[in-house]
């Protein structure tokens, strides 16, 4: 059956990732970032596997610049199935911690990059009456951990946003998954000094969320040890967390 897909943030990582998972005859693959010599790096996997590709650069932050991509891809493709929402950037501790400039860079991408892709496709998806919307939380999106203060909330957002997205498009035949996964091995992550527990590599990572997203699960969150870890964070106390967080970076 022939699908359109539109990643964004396709350049490496999960978006890369996500692209060639999808990539099979009979499908178009959206690849849209900033960097289009790797985007077309990317392409030319996602033809080898025997899909059409499409590469757009855009800034995320810039609505109507996403608004005209996917446009363009659309015109391309002829229809609209899934869009993914996956550009993300994250910053070390150190980085990150009181930085302004450092919380406006995650802020732009992670946020409104996000908000500004999945609502540039919410009008087509429901001309049509059917289509997926993907936004890429994190575990981390659970409860703040010292050195992530802007990571973790701008990927709280990512949950809540979804969460609105679906119940406002209830009944128009389109659907919202939230994906909330755990350590996968990227180059985001390959930035990180600590221990990462039960670290996934990107291709597991990607066909797992693939299932679920062409299941139409509202969220998932994986992997399910780590998750639990994830959603009981709220309710533990700031002494543990902080001790959780220190042995974690000691270990790194």
């Amino acid at each position: 059956m022939a699908r359109s897909i539109f990643v964004t943030g396709a350049s490496s990582g999960l978006g890369a990732g996500l692209a060639r998972i999808y990539a099979e005859p009979g499908t178009t693959i959206g690849l849209l970032g900033r960097d289009r010599a790797r985007l077309e790096a990317v392409a030319n996997e996602v033809r080898a596997r025997g899909a059409r590709a499409w590469v757009g650069t855009a800034e995320l932050e810039d609505c109507e610049a996403i608004r005209r991509a996917l446009g363009e891809f659309v015109s391309e493709a002829g229809r609209l199935d899934v869009v993914i929402a996956n550009a993300g950037v994250g910053q070390g501790p150190d980085a990150e911690r009181f930085d302004p400039s450092s919380a406006r860079q995650i802020i732009d991408v992670n946020v409104l990059g996000l908000t500004n892709t999945l609502l540039a496709a919410v009008p087509t998806l429901i001309q049509q009456g059917h289509g997926t919307l993907v936004g890429m939380s994190s575990l981390a999106g659970f409860g703040a951990l010292p050195g992530s203060l802007t990571y973790s909330a701008s990927k709280a957002y990512v949950r809540m946003f979804c969460d609105g997205l679906r119940l406002e498009l209830a009944g128009t035949g389109v659907d919202v998954v939230t994906l909330c996964p755990g350590f996968v091995r990227t180059p985001l992550t390959d930035k990180n000094d600590f221990a990462m527990p039960f670290l996934l590599e990107c291709d597991d990572a990607c066909r797992r969320m693939r299932r679920a997203i062409d299941r139409k699960r509202r969220t998932y969150v994986f992997p399910w040890p780590l998750s639990w870890v994830a959603r009981a964070t709220p309710w533990l106390p700031d002494k543990l967390l902080l001790g959780i967080t220190r042995r974690a970076q000691r270990a790194g």
